[in-house]
């Protein structure tokens, strides 16, 4: 592309290596100044509205100077008046640049993006050309404003109007939450315009960014870093991103986190041949593991069963001419409880009552070891509060918290 020197300075800039041309009446095409190698020209294909966040008009970086660009000379590119660069753009080079640009915006300040030659190159003419560079505005206040490109070698800008930004509000599909799963670490997903970037919050408060997919959807979950939301009733919003002020289009929806209520009991495990025992995430240890007995009844240690519901030893009394097992202790209501066991045979007395069992207590490696079911209901365990395992091999329960 030629460009016409509508005017040129007679005088030069300090680093640069030839004066400096003024274009007087054309905002298509500016020199950057102070280059401390040779200057380039930055030219646009024509300013155009633009109404969302998307790409400039194409431009083009040009060099007439004939002279040689030295290895990492970095040229700043810059835009103005309140926008910012979104992502990288397609570059194509010719001449003098080509495969010799490396092109990078600031992560601190994308507001400005470094053109860096990579390699010395030779004294021929060169082009560099860009395509799909989006912009969007930093905030909502930006909105109809002019969008200029700058171009320079050290921190003096000449400047180009490369468009005008009007934010098409029919661009912006209505946001809906289709779900919103509440407690402290909440979750949600929704319908918005395809390819754009949300923002969220939760009680006024900002939680993040995330983006719509290809066909419009996105979902949103509770970063891990943030610590659990408190129990009450919170407000979930979501909108367009707006770059530092509040999200357009933002749609709203409570939800709510319960109490939580202290758990009162504590769960109970044991194995079938392991000498451990779990007690709430804690191990207790046994001189030898329950077992599954010749009727295929799960049989389990009496005082380590007794010690997870707070009943001590002193409240077990072994008769060892009669062979018989004597235990009485106080239920959660204060009532006292007998239960007694006679090694051998299948009947149990429950407070005076016999109560018969589908196989009998036995004393193995010195232990006395009681069934299952029976046992834990003497104490107060309901069937419908245990657990039988069939393919771990393990019994749970819970119980009182001791």
């Amino acid at each position: 592309m030629k460009k016409k020197l509508l005017l040129l300075c007679a005088f030069a800039f300090p680093f640069t290596c030839a004066p400096f041309p003024t274009y007087i009446n054309n905002t298509k095409t500016v020199l950057a100044v102070d280059s401390a190698f040779s200057p380039i020209f930055l030219e646009t294909s024509g300013t155009k509205e633009i109404t969302s966040p998307t790409n400039l008009s194409v431009f083009y970086i040009k060099d007439e100077s004939r002279m040689v660009i030295q290895k990492d000379t970095i040229y700043a590119l810059k835009l103005d008046n309140g926008f910012i660069f979104q992502n990288k753009p397609e570059i194509l080079t010719s001449g003098k640049y080509r495969e010799n640009v490396f092109f990078e915006i600031d992560e601190k300040n994308p507001s400005i993006a470094y053109l860096t030659i990579q390699k010395k190159t030779n004294d021929s003419d060169g082009v560099i050309e860009f395509h799909n560079l989006d912009v969007a505005p930093t905030k909502a206040s930006e909105f109809h404003k002019d969008i200029f490109l700058s171009l320079s070698g050290n921190d003096t800008y000449d400047t180009i109007k490369v468009g005008t930004y009007k934010e098409a509000v029919s661009s912006r599909k209505e946001i809906k939450i289709e779900t919103l799963e509440g407690g402290k670490k909440p979750s949600a997903t929704g319908i918005a315009s395809a390819n754009r970037k949300l923002q969220v919050y939760i009680d006024e408060e900002e939680y993040g960014t995330i983006a719509a997919g290809d066909d419009g959807t996105w979902n949103y979950i509770f970063p891990y870093k943030y610590s659990s939301l408190e129990a009450g009733t919170h407000i979930f919003t979501i909108g367009y991103y707006q770059g530092g002020e509040k999200p357009s289009f933002a749609v709203s929806q409570t939800f709510e986190i319960a109490e939580e209520i202290p758990k009162t009991t504590a769960t109970v495990t044991f194995t079938i041949g392991d000498k451990s025992y779990n007690y709430d995430g804690r191990k207790g240890y046994m001189e030898s593991p329950p077992f599954i007995d010749d009727n295929g009844r799960v049989l389990l240690p009496l005082r380590a069963v007794a010690a997870t519901l707070g009943i001590s030893s002193q409240d077990i009394v072994w008769d060892s001419a009669n062979q018989i097992i004597h235990i009485t202790y106080q239920t959660k209501e204060g009532q006292s409880q007998t239960v007694v066991y006679k090694v051998g045979s299948n009947t149990a007395t429950i407070n005076g009552a016999s109560s018969e069992m589908d196989t009998a207590p036995v004393i193995k490696d010195g232990i006395t070891f009681l069934p299952l079911r029976p046992l834990l209901n003497s104490f107060g365990v309901t069937d419908d509060n245990i657990q039988w395992d069939e393919d771990l091999l393990t019994v749970s329960y819970e119980a009182e918290r001791i």
